[in-house]
């Protein structure tokens, strides 16, 4: 008889009239491929890849319901454009999910270049996006109409079910808050009265669309603020609202708790929907989102009370097929989320949303989809040099496209520098992805040989047919005076010994230094970066800058900012900040002045076969994104003629 690994995992739930196969909602989030209020090919793709992959709820994210409540270019609720949305429903339901979209309003915080009227909050105020007014009861009840009026539209546009986000910093949680809300009229003061607006809001809809349908709720179980609003509250508010909701999933206020980067635990709201749980006041179906990322753990959250079913965001970017591989029991070769949010800031960024280990995602419309993957026209014999992400990478995608695969790595173990992710005590998650990669090459038919250099005598014994090189990089000396006395801030991983005394200096205060810091921080080392420049770790991501430094701060991790380091002394680090220099007394000194790409290797073996590609570091430094896209691209394009 079939054992199912994860049985609560996968046990079907019954909402009204409609089915989720299993406890897996494919949370909404971002992209916004849309052009003059209509979505493209990307968008409709994107959606129906998560609903491929097996997800039980698959969500159409953050469409604003109104003008003035824009925080993203939205979509025009038009007759004209049914058509496009209805696709977009049916690109989901066709594969057995159940079709959602999610309805919001950003309140104060809607963006200036999205709407024609002004924003409008609980109060006035002065955002960063300009002047904000205090909503009127006719605001209200505008307003009320509006989420009313798009919950029946997309319903008429096919969808099973809509979810009111009332979380996030949006216009719900700017009510329930006391930080946020300060009137004085029936709308504000106790939570009585904060909760009036919402509940208004929530019953407009239920009174639109009737007893029958499916009407979801995301929300903030806590605004993680000792003077915001508590668990507690949020028990008593949906109490009233599972009046008018059937579901509600529960995530979290504050910026570092709804984006949990790396650094943070995993499973990070469940204390929250434990409690509402718990409560014995709620009744409808609870699910939780937050750095949920493995079957297992999702198993445990539904069996152990805290949950009825789970939501995940970045590990469906991920790898979609996260629950079709579950379901299959082969766990083992799901994609795992890095937490890099590299989806979230490209998107921020106004880039195309990128995910640092899966080329494919968001593309779909383009180049399809990774299942649908043909094997090459010709087989070949690649040889990968190098190991690290890129060449990992490369091999992995040859050898799936059916090429006889050979990979050489001159050190005696696979991963480049990503191996420093072995003793970090912070980057898990990369470590996780390192391991995955190693153990997906030791799953194909890839010849792996370690402790090799490549040679013209090798070349001669394998004859390769194709050579993808993959050799990474190499680090910058700072010209510094006295820089012989400083090491690079790999050998804190690669030969920890070198770690001297409790006070350390890191000269260089960019993504790497910063999170050597971090690390050895968090070993109870008492740590100063020092960086030349205003930012700190300006090559990350704003979001994920957010919380890595809300996280170094916490360590008590040192960073002084606008500090141009002078020299290396035998006592520390002289360096000079407003015009004036500074002695910083060090036991032990390191330096991340950034890296150089090794592209030697390539021009050495450029001709010795009939094709030499590059990829990774060795042909533009980056991270983790650049390696893994330019060695999956290398790979695909071998054999076409």
């Amino acid at each position: 008889m079939y054992q199912q690994l994860y049985p609560n995992l996968f046990k079907p739930l019954k909402i009204k009239g409609l089915t989720l196969k299993n406890r897996i909602m494919s949370a909404p989030n971002m992209l916004f491929q849309t052009i003059a209020g209509r979505p493209t090919d990307y968008y409709i793709r994107y959606l129906e890849h998560k609903a491929r992959g097996g997800a039980g709820i698959v969500t159409l994210g953050e469409i604003p319901v109104c003008d003035g409540g824009r925080h993203t270019p939205g979509m025009d609720f038009t007759r004209e454009n049914m058509n496009l949305f209805a696709e977009m429903s049916a690109a989901i339901r066709e594969h057995g999910a159940v079709s959602s979209v999610e309805l919001t309003h950003g309140g104060r915080n809607a963006r200036p270049e999205f709407n024609k009227a002004s924003p409008m909050g609980p109060d006035e105020a002065l955002t960063p996006y300009g002047k904000v007014s205090a909503m009127t009861r006719r605001d209200m009840e505008a307003v009320a109409d509006a989420f009313a009026d798009a919950a029946a539209f997309w319903i008429g546009c096919g969808f099973d079910t809509v979810l009111i986000h009332a979380a996030h910093g949006w216009l719900f949680p700017q009510f329930l808050s006391p930080l946020s809300n300060h009137r004085t009229d029936e709308f504000g003061g106790s939570l009585e009265n904060r909760m009036r607006f919402p509940l208004m809001v929530l019953r407009r809809i239920r009174e639109r669309v009737g007893p029958d349908r499916v009407v979801q709720i995301r929300l903030s179980g806590s605004e993680r603020d000792p003077k915001g609003f508590t668990v507690e509250d949020i028990i008593e508010f949906l109490s009233r609202a599972q009046e008018y909701v059937d579901m509600a999933e529960i995530s979290s206020e504050n910026i570092v708790w709804f984006f949990g980067t790396t650094y943070r635990p995993w499973g990070l709201n469940t204390d929250l929907s434990e409690a509402i749980k718990k409560s014995g006041r709620v009744s409808i179906p609870i699910f939780v989102i937050g750095s949920i990322l493995d079957p297992a753990q999702a198993e445990d959250i539904i069996a152990s009370g805290k949950a009825d079913g789970v939501s995940m965001s970045r590990a469906l970017i991920a790898d979609p097929y996260l629950p079709e591989k579950a379901l299959a029991g082969r766990s083992d070769e799901i994609t795992p989320c890095l937490r890099c949010l590299n989806c979230t800031d490209s998107d921020n960024l106004h880039r195309h949303l990128v995910c640092s280990v899966n080329p494919l995602i968001g593309r779909e419309a383009r180049l399809g989809f990774a299942e649908d993957m043909k094997k090459a026209r010709h087989s070949r014999r690649v040889l990968v040099v190098g190991g690290g992400p890129a060449g990992l990478q490369a091999a992995i995608t040859a050898s799936d496209r059916g090429h006889e695969v050979i990979l050489c790595e001159k050190e005696s173990a696979l991963g480049g520098l990503l191996r420093f992710a072995d003793s970090d005590s912070l980057k898990l998650d990369l470590r996780r992805y390192k391991n995955y990669l190693a153990s997906m090459v030791s799953k194909k038919n890839i010849r792996v040989m370690l402790n090799t250099p490549v040679c013209d005598a090798l070349l001669n014994e394998l004859k390769p047919d194709h050579i993808i090189v993959a050799t990474g990089a190499t680090p910058i000396t700072p010209s510094i005076e006295g820089i012989e006395r400083a090491l690079h801030v790999t050998d804190i991983y690669f030969k920890p010994e070198s770690v001297k005394g409790n006070e350390i200096v890191i000269i260089g205060g960019g993504l790497a230094g910063v999170e050597a810091g971090m690390h050895l921080a968090n070993l109870g080392k008492k740590v100063t970066v020092l960086e030349m420049t205003d930012t700190p770790a300006s090559d990350s991501g704003p979001v994920y800058r957010i919380g890595m430094l809300w996280m170094a701060e916490r360590l008590g991790l040192r960073i002084i900012a606008g500090a141009r380091a002078d020299r290396v002394t035998g006592r520390g680090v002289v360096y000079i900040k407003d015009g004036r220099e500074t002695e910083l007394p060090a036991s032990s000194v390191f330096y991340a002045a950034g890296m150089k790409s090794n592209d030697a290797p390539f021009f050495e073996l450029h001709g010795k076969a009939g094709h030499v590609d590059m990829a990774g570091d060795c042909k533009s430094v980056g991270k983790v994104a650049g390696a893994v896209h330019s060695g999956y691209f290398a790979a695909l394009d071998i054999g076409k003629f």
